[in-house]
């Protein structure tokens, strides 16, 4: 059982905020034809990529600036966590703190090629402020180094430092929504090339920015309608129904669920998610965090089972920022998916995907993994 959190200082860069500071090239465009905006980033052109033309991976911890003795290839931490040999508890260490310690099992620190970052770029020129419309993008982008050992999947964690991993998501999420002018938040885990994973040594990453994303947006005013046409929760309502029907039920216990949407659009595609209404992930308590970590793991661990070697994603999607006034509407939730497809010409065409695998087929065969190990929660 993970005890209490003890606390132990951190020493942090420049502000204190964990914001990589760099040249005003980030800057977001509006294209008139779809409403939506394009972050563009080029500083990003110069981050390492162990995928390129290779499947040769750094094997080393000398060549990888993720493993410990490499510290300094990476910008100073933000957040810091080490599990105790002694009794398991978690040593954390965060922002305005110093640090005492550097055995860490798990490390957040700022991305050292950011999507976003917290300057404010110069006022620019516009040839035509109603067509080529162009602002300035702020947040902070923030890498979290989820393991001292050189492996690559969720699946290589032990359970302490899943859930380790999960309580930086939360710590961070947390500083993140207290900033002021920040509007959306994502946190994201790519594993392997096809997947988007740049480096093979297990990370994720948290973005946050001052623009709400347009399909954002949209999802956020279905789920106010919903809410003000029926007085309920969308995707409470959604879990009800799916527990109801059990086609596409993966796994569920009393508290939590995972499901394969009934409309989703990338094949075996697992939502995970509370089945009380919960608006942000950031409010799980110590328990609640232990059972979603843990969770996770075994739904990556049964897709693996399934594709062995297949690369993955998963996004975690909480309240935003931006959306402050009806908590009532928002239901966080965990999307993951190995990536078995590509986006091809219909797809970026008419931004309608094509899912060769039906939700209730892949349900059938990850709940059988999932009844394989435990059958009581089905």
């Amino acid at each position: 059982m993970i005890q209490p959190t003890k606390h132990v200082p951190l020493v942090t860069p420049g502000d204190g905020r964990g914001v990589v500071r760099g040249d005003p090239t980030a800057e977001s465009r509006l294209d008139p034809l779809t409403g939506n905006w394009t972050i563009f980033s080029p500083q990003r052109t110069g981050r390492p990529d162990e995928f390129v033309d290779s499947d040769v991976r750094a094997e080393s911890s000398l060549e990888c600036p993720f493993c410990p003795g490499n510290e300094e290839a990476t910008p100073d931490p933000v957040w810091c966590g080490r599990i105790s040999t002694e009794d398991s508890s978690f040593e954390i260490s965060q922002v305005g703190q110093e640090i005492s310690n550097p055995d860490w099992s798990v490390r957040v620190v700022p991305n050292k090629f950011p999507a976003v970052d917290e300057i404010k770029p110069a006022p620019q020129k516009r040839v035509d402020a109603n067509l080529f419309q162009r602002s300035g993008i702020g947040g902070g982008h923030e890498v979290i180094i989820e393991s001292r050992q050189h492996v690559e999947s969720l699946t290589d964690l032990d359970l302490a430092e899943l859930n380790l991993v999960f309580r930086a998501y939360r710590d961070r999420l947390q500083y993140w929504r207290s900033t002021s002018g920040v509007s959306y938040l994502s946190v994201f885990k790519n594993v392997g090339g096809r997947a988007g994973a740049s480096l093979s040594h297990s990370h994720s990453q948290l973005i946050a920015t001052n623009r709400l994303p347009a399909q954002i947006k949209d999802s956020l005013d279905l789920m106010s309608r919903h809410r003000a046409s029926t007085g309920c929760c969308l995707m409470c309502d959604l879990v009800r129904g799916e527990l109801k029907s059990k086609q596409r039920i993966v796994w569920a216990d009393n508290a939590l669920v995972a499901f394969c949407p009934f409309a989703s659009h990338i094949p075996m595609l697992v939502r995970v998610t509370t089945q009380e209404h919960q608006d942000c992930f950031e409010n799980l308590d110590e328990g609640q965090l232990e059972s979603v970590s843990r969770l996770v793991g075994r739904v990556v661990s049964w897709l693996e089972k399934l594709r062995p070697g297949t690369a993955y994603n998963y996004c975690l999607q909480t309240r935003p920022p931006a959306m402050k006034d009806t908590p009532e509407s928002f239901h966080w939730w965990i999307d993951i998916f190995p990536r078995m497809t590509q986006v091809a010409g219909f797809e970026w065409s008419s931004q309608c995907m094509i899912n060769p695998i039906l939700p209730e087929d892949s349900a059938s065969k990850l709940a059988a993994c999932a009844r394989a190990e435990d059958p009581r929660y089905l």
